[in-house]
């Protein structure tokens, strides 16, 4: 780095501009005693990112070098508010003790990125993307070190761009040159921090070369992942990455599980903010469903949330589950009990791996191994839970830590009193000479006193001049002849004895030979814990799966949720449903439940959904969405009973919001918003959408609502179900024009006091929006209400004139363009020949021939 003109150059200052320049993209952390120290513009970053105060080494305003400094026993905290505002950290170590005479050995030892974050007890779970683009494919590696999990795959664009943000990662691994792609196709992510790596790093060949020497096997496809798939390089530049900035091997991450283009359904970011799936506080689907006793359960729930199954056995295996444990209530009981005492052992291997961990990760695995057993043991006789217990046995582990660690740790191993009394004899050797010196101390002064006659002598120590012996000036005669003097005072004089002289030694060699055998103990203890990691990983993934069953068991039976049956029609038919988040806000105020019935026997698979918006559609159109969701996690829901076709992706266009930053209107992101869904829907889709059209003008706004409706009806390859809330009346008449779709409208009890919502779903359309009785019960001015009314019937009289007119046109009749035609000459203006095998090129021609037959009439 380059320093300001006037600077002195000090060994120090030397040493610090020597490692800054290895790590310019970074803060650097520089160790002095129990500071980490930061000069220069890191210091003026840290001062303005942290608020903490910014001072200087010198008082000369020429030569002046900025500071500012943090805590090194509190510096997770500075650490946590660093990454979360995207910055990367180098932690420079002290590597050697000071001595007061040469200069100390710094060296950096980590790098803190926002991917790699996971302090011990808070939020912050080490997650990584990879991602590589090729054409129209991109390949994704998803890597979360706190479970020690590593998955990866190749997908088509979209549907690799919708599991990228659906895992929502803290930082991105980017083949170098294809930022511009990124952030064109990746725009809910774009703004995460971003690492580039060169091509090669992404390599195929090299990276299974990598990967299998490191699991030693002879071929990625043992683990399902073909050696020259692009996601074999992306996984490996994650994992390379992860050691790379923690400067350690990560044994913990041992398998890359390739994730399959229809394992799950897909919840793009968009979709899981405007439904709070995991957000904080109490309004998420996660709050609602969270009764985990574990961290490890609460970070695999929200998983199982954010990426929903696909696969009806797997589906139905987790409802068997769910349905035993909320049968099983006193089982259930027990096993909480137990899984309170766990502690977040999935982390701590990780952070003991990575070599940030600490001696409160070894007792946290200690008291999680120490209930496995005890957990192992009560569910293993059940034939519907048996099946989840895994090859975990790491007793051995288990009966070492119990020796060795004590009931309670230091965060820091040079606080002493990590290893627990009777674990080595040496060990206590020491640390009962250093707790006895004090008595002994006392029994030598008592002795002195005795033998010289002295009663006022004392004997004592001091951090400078060490054990000593005081003597007043006026008992100076009688000091025995083998006293040595060490210091001379106003009133006294010190000496010291060969006897005192050896005691010292011996307490002094205490202290050094405490710290040694614990830190030679503690740092086998973690070698020992880190060999049986495959055993400790897998039974932390274990107590996370069955923490979650528990959880959604629990909900399951004190709210009175029922199975749903999932099959592979196109069904969404559900009795009686309630809002899982909203009935709890009620607490014990009734929930209004409400039907859906979309099924091949009516034919309907589009709601139209009016009416005043106080009145409960937003709440109707949500609920769909969770309750599809729950089904698809493997939980019970809250209703009667359901049927529901599998679903492959849920879309969602609910609520307001500008993106100014990004130079994106409310409308600007609706119009977004709503083509993405248009051009992805599915026939297995469910899609919500709420308003579409109301951030323009009336008319456009009409039109652009009803040509969506339009185009989802008249898909002939993807006809989704959809449930559209909307305030344009007009688009009512849609039910009568064409198939499929129905009105629906929220219930209003009108009477001389005013209007109740009834928020109940009735089969017909709502014939006003009662918007100024809605203004009146928001405090509207009576003046302002009584105006709006007198406008109203004008306008009303108005347009029921303008109908009248347009009834009598001979060309009023309305005229539905029919989307089908634009749907085939889109797909094959979007098909791309040049990359197609004559086979699907054939099959397209085929499929869009049949179509066009269709839609010209032909037989």
């Amino acid at each position: 780095m380059e320093l300001p003109s006037g600077i002195k150059m000090t060994p120090m200052l030397e040493q610090y501009t020597y490692w800054k320049d290895k790590y310019p993209d970074c803060l650097l952390f520089f160790r002095m005693g129990d500071f980490y120290e930061m000069f220069f513009d890191d210091a003026e970053t840290a001062s303005s990112v942290l608020d903490i105060t910014l001072t200087s080494r010198s008082k000369d305003s020429e030569a002046r070098i900025p500071m500012a400094g943090v805590p090194f026993h509190s510096v997770d905290s500075y650490l946590g508010r660093l990454v979360a505002a995207g910055y990367r950290v180098a932690i420079c170590e002290q590597m050697t003790e000071p001595d007061g005479r040469t200069l100390v050995e710094r060296s950096v030892i980590r790098i803190v990125t926002p991917g790699t974050w996971m302090p011990e007890n808070a939020e912050g779970d080490g997650k990584i993307a990879a991602l590589s683009f090729a054409g129209k494919e991109i390949s994704v590696a998803l890597l979360e070190s706190a479970s020690g999990s590593l998955r990866a795959g190749t997908f088509q664009l979209e549907g690799g761009v919708s599991l990228l943000t659906a895992f929502s990662p803290n930082e991105i691994i980017l083949r170098r040159g294809q930022r511009d792609e990124f952030i064109k196709n990746c725009p809910l992510i774009a703004e995460r921090s971003v690492v580039e790596r060169d091509k090669g790093d992404f390599s195929p060949q090299q990276a299974s070369a990598w990967l299998c020497r490191r699991w030693g096997i002879a071929s990625l496809s043992a683990m399902g992942l073909d050696d020259r798939d692009e996601a074999a390089g992306a996984a490996a530049a994650a994992l390379k990455y992860l050691e790379e900035t923690q400067f350690s091997k990560a044994s913990h991450i041992t398998a890359v599980t390739p994730i399959l283009p229809r394992e799950n359904l897909i919840l793009d970011q968009s979709t899981q903010t405007n439904l709070e799936l995991i957000d904080k506080g109490e309004t998420s689907l996660f709050w609602s469903l969270n009764k985990c006793r574990t961290s490890m359960g609460r970070r695999l729930l929200k998983e199982w949330i954010t990426s929903p199954l696909q696969d009806i056995d797997a589906i139905e295996r987790r409802q068997d589950v769910v349905g035993r444990l909320a049968e099983k209530r006193k089982l259930r009981s027990a096993l909480f009990e137990l899984l309170a005492e766990c502690r977040d052992m999935g982390k701590a291997l990780s952070r003991l791996t990575l070599k940030m961990g600490s001696p409160c990760d070894l007792l946290a695995i200690k008291e999680t191994l120490k209930m496995l057993p005890e957990i192992i043991s009560l569910i293993k006789e059940d034939e519907t839970l048996s099946p989840l217990v895994p090859d975990c046995d790491a007793s051995e582990l288990s009966a070492l830590l119990f020796a060795a660690i004590g009931d309670s740790a230091p965060r820091m191993l040079r606080d002493g009193g990590v290893i627990k009394p009777g674990f080595s004899a040496e060990l206590d050797k020491w640390r009962d000479v250093a707790a006895n010196s004090s008595s002994r101390l006392a029994a030598f002064e008592e002795g002195e006193r005795e033998r010289s006659g002295i009663k006022n002598l004392k004997a004592g120590v001091n951090k400078v001049f060490g054990y000593y012996i005081e003597v007043p000036k006026g008992s100076l005669s009688r000091v025995p002849a083998d006293y040595i003097r060490k210091q001379t005072l106003v009133g006294a004089e010190r000496f010291i004895t060969e006897e005192l002289k050896k005691f010292e030694d011996e307490i002094f060699r205490a202290e050094g030979e405490i710290q040694s055998i614990e830190a030679k103990l503690y740092a086998e203890l973690v070698e020992r814990t880190l060999d049986a990691s495959a055993s400790v990983q897998r039974g932390a993934n274990f107590i996370a799966e069955l923490d979650s069953f528990a959880s959604l068991a629990a909900v399951a039976d004190e709210r009175g949720y029922t199975r749903p049956k999932i099959d592979m029609s196109k069904d969404f038919v559900v009795k009686n449903a309630r809002h899982p988040v909203v009935e709890l806000t009620l607490g014990k105020n009734p929930f209004t439940p409400n039907d859906f019935n979309f099924s091949a026997e009516n034919g309907r698979r589009i709601a139209l959904i009016t009416g005043p918006n106080m009145a409960g559609k937003s709440t109707y159109l949500r609920m769909a969405a969770l309750i599809a969701i729950m089904a698809h996690i493997g939980s019970f829901i809250p209703a009667e009973s359901a049927k529901i076709g599998l679903v492959d992706r849920v879309f969602t266009r609910i609520g307001a919001r500008d993106e100014l930053a990004r130079g994106q209107s409310t409308f600007m992101v609706e119009m977004v918003e709503t083509a993405n869904i248009l051009r992805h829907a599915t026939d297995r889709s469910l899609i919500i959408l709420d308003e579409v059209g109301r951030g323009t003008s009336t008319y456009d706004g009409l039109s652009i609502a009803w040509a969506v409706v339009e185009f989802l009806q008249g898909q002939e390859h993807a006809k989704p179900r959809v449930l559209f809330a909307t305030h344009y009346h007009e688009l009512t008449q849609m039910a009568d024009l064409l198939p499929g779709i129905v009105n629906l409208s929220m219930g209003v009890e009108e009477s001389e006091r005013g209007i109740v919502f009834l928020h109940k779903i009735v089969e017909a359309p709502s014939d006003r929006s009662y918007g100024i009785e809605v203004a009146r019960l928001a405090g509207i001015p009576s003046a302002v209400l009584r105006r709006s009314q007198e406008l109203l019937a004008k306008f009303e009289e108005e347009g029921a004139q303008k109908n009248e007119e347009m009834k009598q046109s001979p060309h009023s009749q309305l005229t539905l363009f029919d989307v089908r035609q634009e749907a085939i000459l889109e797909e094959l203006a979007a098909c791309d020949p040049d990359n197609m095998t004559p086979l699907s090129a054939l099959e397209l021609v085929s499929r869009l021939r049949g179509e066009s037959r269709k839609v010209l009439g032909f037989k």
